[in-house]
């Protein structure tokens, strides 16, 4: 039942003919949250808030789609000012230098009826590698406060933090940071 309401809501997005419209991220409703391994004891937790972006697709035609965002690395929230000081020193982000991580797709496969990968290169620390976020479309279609056409997605991926300069403490905190992105967003 839910497929059938998710494709009636992309039909509705559509429209007669599909095109491709340019998506607002809703920085409120949108979230991304990067986990470590610390000591062993707890998997600790951060939020880096939306600065910029965009998102622009055609629900007819995914492998066109396109996403760009920049996240506040600056503003990163750990529920603690000393703990956010403390990561934005030199050896760390260096948000003195690096106030933000930018994140921009090269590729968008769909890979189930509601599932696709996003490939891309994210820029942190100054470096830019490849990543690959797994990604679920929640939903599309009218948004019911505005009728303007929204989407929705939720999305993971993994990387090595060493890799972007970010080698403080591996092992004991994990080299492996777990990312969990949830994403609102809508056109006009």
């Amino acid at each position: 039942m839910r497929t059938l309401i998710v494709l009636a809501s992309l039909a509705l997005a559509a429209g007669a003919h599909a095109e491709t419209l340019n998506y607002s991220f809703d920085k409120v409703h949108s979230q991304v949250h990067a986990s470590v391994n610390h000591l062993g004891f707890s998997n600790s937790t951060a939020r880096f808030h939306i600065k910029d972006g965009s998102l622009s697709l055609d629900v007819a035609d995914w492998s066109s789609a396109k996403v760009d965002v920049s996240l506040d690395v600056a503003g990163i929230d750990l529920g603690d000012a000393t703990w956010r000081e403390h990561l934005s020193a030199e050896k760390w982000f260096n948000t003195a230098a690096y106030p933000e991580a930018r994140f921009v797709s090269t590729q968008v496969t769909k890979t189930g009826e509601q599932t696709l990968t996003i490939t891309g290169d994210l820029t942190l620390k100054g470096k830019t590698l490849p990543v690959t976020l797994q990604a679920t479309l929640n939903q599309a279609g009218p948004h019911p406060f505005c009728e303007t056409p929204a989407v929705g997605f939720s999305a993971t991926t993994r990387f090595k933090r060493s890799e972007f300069g970010l080698a403080e403490y591996v092992p004991a905190v994990s080299d492996e940071v777990s990312v969990r992105i949830e994403i609102e967003a809508s056109a006009g």
